[in-house]
């Protein structure tokens, strides 16, 4: 029995001493990364209430001694760049240039003969893409491709019902 007992407390003190020195390994490797991690989940609490989930795991993985991976440095270092002062200049410039188009489009959404359900369900996309615009500052590839055809949908309904009347 003491000899378990023994052997169990060594386990503990090795697991233990293994977690300290990554523990001190990632400090050393990732101080920068450390730093950089802190100030933007800080920034990220004044500005909305709450940190990035995913850059709070990230630091996280830092801090407890977790092995990083080149993979999750890549992440990291993304995290780092995509929230810098330059990045975050562009992103802003980027939403004031796309917010108001996202919003015509939203307001042009009325001024179709689409059935009610339909027109909601465009109001609820734009919703979506508005909110993700304003939140993320970007949006992806897809995303702009789907308002562009919304857009031109909504055009197409609109110039119909013109000549119509």
């Amino acid at each position: 029995m003491t000899r378990i007992i023994i052997g169990i407390l060594g386990q503990a003190l090795t697991i233990w001493y293994n977690m300290n020195k990554w523990i001190e390994h990632n400090k050393k490797e990732f101080g920068y990364q450390l730093t950089e991690l802190k100030k933007i989940i800080t920034h990220q609490v004044k500005d909305g209430g709450k940190a990035d989930t995913f850059t709070s795991d990230m630091l996280v993985a830092i801090v407890s001694g977790r092995k990083i991976t080149e993979k999750m440095q890549g992440a990291i270092n993304n995290i780092i760049k995509r929230n810098s002062p330059e990045e975050t200049f562009k992103r802003d410039e980027w939403l004031t240039s796309v917010l108001p188009k996202l919003l015509m489009v939203k307001e042009m959404i009325s001024e179709t003969t689409w059935t009610i359900a339909y027109r909601h369900g465009a109001w609820g996309f734009m919703d979506s893409v508005i909110k993700q615009a304003k939140n993320r500052k970007t949006l992806s590839k897809k995303q702009m491709e789907a308002v562009s055809k919304m857009y031109a949908r909504i055009k197409k309904n609109i110039e119909k019902n013109k000549n119509k009347a």
